[in-house]
């Protein structure tokens, strides 16, 4: 009995390492999109999407900084196993001033400011606020990069996704430095990070997923450690629900989000996963009304549709700039 169980951890030792090995561009089947492939897509738009639900509770009995901690404690130790048992580790050299720059704002820096901004701030507002991370994205693209030129549609879609947000807060409310405005401040800068972090992943190249993935959030963890100064431990109590949410949010939003992330882009491409941004804000605002019962203001749909609206529009290209692309040129 011992032998076969012996037998049994081995053969599900040996699976889990050749999974971790395998590129994950070995998944894909057929080139064209699958239903497959809208479904992880989905999937993974209301995996992002629980995790505002999610951390609107876990910031109701916890300190913010505490629950950042812990949740991007727990994904560093999912992603260094996926690691360690790929065969692969830490890479050397140059590669960790990009990495470090993303793991700040990509992760530690995104997650304190929304974290900190949920005290106050609904799941399904600050999921609607989110959906400006594209926008921002875009801007500072055209600004340091040369992939992105600004055209008539980006500005448009700008000044449309501007009205957007001038609705969602209240004009009256955009130059107030109350409380609950400064912590939606907060949760737009989040997206700004969001943005930031996905111009400087264009820089990483040349390391394995598995590389990537775990160093991202190791290195996000060492950074969250200051964090934790602000946190009176003395006073920490939360009952046993509170602590499986912040496990939940280490798992699926953060851990397995990274590898769908990987898996996706390699079945597809990074232009089919950028959809994924119309989704997730309306998952967030869908969850937060069916599961904690929120009641949004009436202005945050008609917010979310111009927000969403402009975000379509400064993503299209001319027709010049398409011919060009087509051509080769």
């Amino acid at each position: 009995m011992k032998r076969r169980m012996k037998q049994s951890a081995r053969q599900s030792t040996r699976k889990a390492r050749r999974w971790c090995k395998r590129p994950l561009g070995t998944l894909v089947l057929n080139p064209s999109f699958k239903f497959s492939d809208y479904a992880l897509l989905v999937l993974l738009a209301a995996i992002f999407a629980s995790n505002f639900m999610m951390t609107k509770i876990a910031v109701h009995a916890l300190p913010p900084m505490l629950v950042v901690a812990a949740r991007v404690a727990i994904a560093a130790g999912i992603l260094f196993a996926v690691m360690v048992l790929a065969g692969k580790w830490f890479p050397r050299g140059a590669i960790w001033k990009p990495l470090i720059a993303s793991a700040f704002f990509g992760h530690t820096l995104p997650f304190a400011l929304l974290a900190w901004g949920q005290q106050r701030v609904d799941a399904g507002l600050a999921a609607i606020m989110m959906a400006t991370m594209p926008l921002f994205t875009l801007f500072l693209a055209q600004l340091f990069t040369k992939d992105e030129k600004p055209n008539r549609y980006s500005v448009a879609g700008f000044a449309i996704a501007l009205i957007g947000i001038i609705i969602l807060f209240g004009p009256d409310k955009l130059a107030s430095l109350a409380d609950q405005s400064i912590r939606q401040y907060a949760i737009m800068a989040a997206a700004m990070s969001y943005g930031v972090n996905a111009i400087i992943t264009k820089q990483l190249t040349g390391i394995a997923w598995q590389q990537s993935a775990a160093s991202f959030m190791v290195a996000a963890f060492v950074l969250c450690l200051p964090l934790l100064f602000w946190v009176d431990f003395g006073a920490v109590e939360a009952p046993l629900h509170v602590w499986a949410v912040i496990a939940y949010t280490g798992i699926m939003p953060t851990a397995v989000g990274a590898i769908f992330i990987v898996l996706i882009i390699r079945r597809t491409n990074a232009s089919f996963l950028s959809q994924i941004n119309f989704m997730v804000p309306v998952f967030g605002v869908l969850f937060a009304v069916a599961f904690v019962n929120e009641v949004l203001p009436p202005n945050a749909a008609i917010a979310l549709l111009i927000i969403l609206t402009g975000v379509a529009l400064a993503r299209r290209r001319p027709k010049r700039e398409l011919v060009s692309i087509n051509k080769g040129v």
